[in-house]
């Protein structure tokens, strides 16, 4: 074999290894297409749930607390005992008191006796039925003004009242609902509450059937949020258990960051089982929505100047950068609402 043979052979090899080494270093420039989907703008607010009704359950009388009937997680009803108050006598009280009782006592003696000497004289046909009626109103009248002196004689002199259900130191709850917390023990004081000062609170009692959910709402957001809106809200105490709640009302609201908020109330749709008063939870609020958006993927989108820009692969691969109009994004998918088609490659960043 000559030397030109053996040559040609090494000069035909060397070619074979080039094409093959340029094919393996040109590789195919990742790439998607847009394509149509649901996206929506979903934002996260963190809560408190707040009972509807909450009542203070204050006495309306000053006095040393005797007895306690109920505890922390008690359910009960409007008109059930709280407490009892022991009333420490106050010698002015107890005189004042005495004498409105000498004084019932007396009327009621003299409207008994008006009245007897009227059943005697109508059944005579002395007087018409009308006067008898009359006295007969008063005499029940004058029981009624004995009964309630003798009752406010007996607290103000031993601080109890044989008239347990009229007895102004018994407490009793005004709503129906739960024992929140009980705030007192038997052998404290506790002072009524009147105009100049709210007295001393026994316990809380709270409407456990009704709940509202409060959360702020930044100025960028409230644009998407309005009155009347529903959400769903995960409540981190019942392992994210997921009820449903309708926004009532939008207050503006400055914090100390001096950054404008706004606070939103919600009332909760259904009553929860074990829902407690200070609950933190979790609303996942769905501030926009679109179907059928032509969308790409958020990474694939340049950002320059406020502006957005993505790059096309065009003919024989070429990369041309084209400026594109965005819409809503959900964080991974945002939609692009000009200067792209379905058809088009966009280079994988």
């Amino acid at each position: 074999m000559n030397k030109g043979i053996i040559f040609f052979i090494i000069l035909l090899l060397g070619a074979v290894f080039a094409v093959i080494s340029l094919k393996n270093t040109q590789k195919t420039i990742p790439s998607e297409s847009p394509k149509y989907r649901n996206i929506s703008k979903t934002n996260f607010f963190l809560g408190k749930f707040k009972p509807v009704e909450m009542v203070l359950v204050q006495p309306e009388i000053s006095g040393i607390i005797d007895s306690i009937y109920i505890k922390s997680g008690d359910k009960v009803f409007v008109g059930d005992k709280i407490a009892k108050l022991r009333i420490i006598p106050i010698p002015e009280e107890l005189e004042r008191t005495k004498r409105a009782l000498r004084i019932t006592s007396t009327d009621l003696k003299q409207k008994v006796i008006n009245h007897n000497r009227n059943i005697v004289l109508f059944n005579k046909n002395v007087i018409a039925r009308g006067e008898l009626e009359r006295t007969d109103l008063e005499l029940n009248f004058a029981k009624i003004e004995y009964s309630n002196a003798q009752n406010n004689y007996n607290i103000a002199k031993s601080g109890f009242s044989k008239n347990v259900d009229e007895s102004r130191n018994i407490v009793k709850a005004t709503i129906s609902g739960e024992v929140l917390n009980v705030l007192v023990k038997k052998g404290e004081n506790v002072t009524e509450r009147n105009t100049f000062n709210n007295g001393n609170t026994i316990a809380t009692i709270v409407n456990t059937s009704s709940f509202i959910y409060e959360f702020e709402i930044t100025e960028t957001d409230i644009s998407d949020v309005k009155i009347g809106d529903t959400f769903s809200i995960a409540i981190k105490a019942l392992h994210n258990k997921l009820v449903n709640a309708k926004i009532q009302e939008l207050k503006p609201l400055i914090k100390n960051d001096n950054n404008f908020y706004y606070l939103a109330s919600a009332k909760v749709l259904v009553s929860v089982f074990n829902l407690k008063p200070g609950y933190t939870g979790l609303a996942e609020f769905t501030l926009q929505q679109k179907e059928n958006a032509l969308s790409i993927k958020e990474k694939n989108i340049i950002y320059r100047n406020r502006n957005a820009y993505v790059e096309l692969i065009v003919q024989d691969d070429a990369i041309e950068e084209v400026e594109i109009e965005v819409g809503i994004s959900d964080g991974i998918y945002t939609e692009v609402l000009s200067n792209l088609k379905k058809t088009d490659k966009i280079k994988v960043q």
